[in-house]
């Protein structure tokens, strides 16, 4: 939920909250006051009443539907007020109604009566309606009225922060312009957008002094490594070393291929989290298969496997072409490395989606071969599967895999 609409649907919350309460109190002092009002009638009409009884009026032409007196025996709470609300029924209606009445025992002369004045309330409770009306109108506008007026307020006070985040969003690390924030007549906007600013400099300037280490390590690391192999090839194609001699430089040339090869893939690795490679095209991945099928065929022969690919279904995806050609190799080889003797590989191509598949036993490859440094055997680089896991990641490919029938199953879904 956008932070605009979720400040506005608190503040409509406490706004209907507000008038409900403030609409509650109005009706409750409106009813209190049209209640006194009726009182104060009953008590007139009750005066009357006893006036009549005074001056010797008979009682049958006092008694109606709205007044009724009687004599009673009752002589306690004489002068005492009774106020009550009852309902009647009307003989014209054929119905009951709601009545105000008022209950009082009179003593005139040695007689004592008992006298009920009664007033309806339907003209009231019309009265209570029409005015709630035209109130909860008012209240309703009033309401919409400022939740639109707080909207438009808000969008334009927090336009800069939009502004922010869509400058955050397209800038890029490894870009060589300097990110630009608007300022604005808002102190708290500058300062965020100078403290936002102060630390994206601080983060490209340490971005660019790993990125320039990673690749003079790199670099650096492959002379001497170069020239170690070249030394070792050289003694070995000596015929003065014996046997004892020749084991541990087998030794130290294998470990020297294998610390080059690591170099390599860290360094890769190292670029595709950087982004070094931002450059993107549209590729046709199922030719790329085809090809890579095509440059490891004698590999695969060499090792007595048995391929068979079915790449009828075209993929075409915008990706780095260098990055798509090691993933692919990536995915080949560890068909190759994690395979029984006279296994099988089996590529196929479906709508949006590759899938590579090759024998194996099942605790061959697991799910820790998808982060660095974990091995399967003696002989992997320590590196697993991250390289491709990396490049999927990079550009949003879904990587799926599964063991099924005595296969490995990578699916690659574009």
């Amino acid at each position: 939920m956008k932070l605009l609409v979720k400040t506005s649907l608190y503040y409509a919350l406490a706004s209907l909250l507000f008038f409900a309460v403030a609409g509650f109190i109005i009706l409750i002092n409106f009813n209190n006051v049209i209640d006194n009002d009726i009182n104060d009638f009953l008590v007139n009409r009750e005066e009357i009443a006893t006036t009549q009884l005074v001056n010797d009026v008979p009682l049958e032409a006092l008694n109606n539907y709205e007044q009724i007196i009687k004599i009673t025996k009752n002589k306690e709470e004489v002068d005492n007020l009774i106020f009550s609300d009852t309902i009647v029924y009307d003989i014209i209606d054929d119905e009951f109604h709601a009545y105000r009445k008022l209950n009082v025992i009179r003593k005139i002369g040695a007689v004592y009566y008992d006298i009920s004045i009664f007033k309806s309330l339907i003209e009231s409770n019309l009265l209570v309606v029409e005015i709630l009306k035209p109130m909860l109108l008012v209240f309703l506008g009033l309401l919409s009225f400022l939740l639109l007026g707080n909207l438009f307020i808000s969008r334009g006070l927090w336009r800069p922060f939009k502004e922010t985040l869509v400058t955050l969003k397209n800038y890029e690390l490894g870009s060589t312009r300097s990110i630009d924030f608007s300022r604005t007549n808002t102190q708290e906007f500058n300062q965020l957008n100078s403290m936002l600013n102060t630390m994206i400099k601080k983060i490209h300037y340490d971005y660019l002094n790993l990125k320039e280490f990673t690749e003079n390590a790199a670099h650096e690391i492959q002379t001497p490594l170069a020239i170690i192999r070249n030394k070792c090839e050289i003694l070995l194609q000596s015929e003065s070393l014996t046997e004892v001699e020749l084991k541990p430089l087998k030794s130290i040339y294998n470990s020297c291929l294998r610390l080059s090869k690591i170099n390599h893939g860290l360094t890769l690795l190292a670029k595709i989290e950087s982004g070094a490679y931002d450059n993107s095209e549209k590729i046709d991945v199922t030719e790329v298969v085809r090809n890579q099928v095509q440059h490891y065929i004698e590999v695969i022969e060499l090792n007595g496997f048995k391929i068979t690919t079915e790449l009828s279904h075209p993929i075409h995806f915008e990706i780095n072409p260098d990055l798509v050609v090691i993933l692919v190799s990536n995915l080949i080889r560890n068909a190759i490395k994690h395979n029984n003797t006279n296994g099988i590989i089996h590529i196929i191509t479906m709508p949006n989606c590759i899938r590579f598949s090759n024998s194996g036993n099942q605790a061959t490859i697991d799910v820790n071969q998808f982060k660095r440094f974990n091995r399967s055997n003696k002989n992997s680089l320590g590196l697993g599967l991250s390289i491709i896991n990396k490049i999927c990641s990079a550009y949003h490919i879904r990587l799926e895999y599964c063991y099924e029938n005595g296969l490995h199953n990578f699916v690659l879904y574009f």
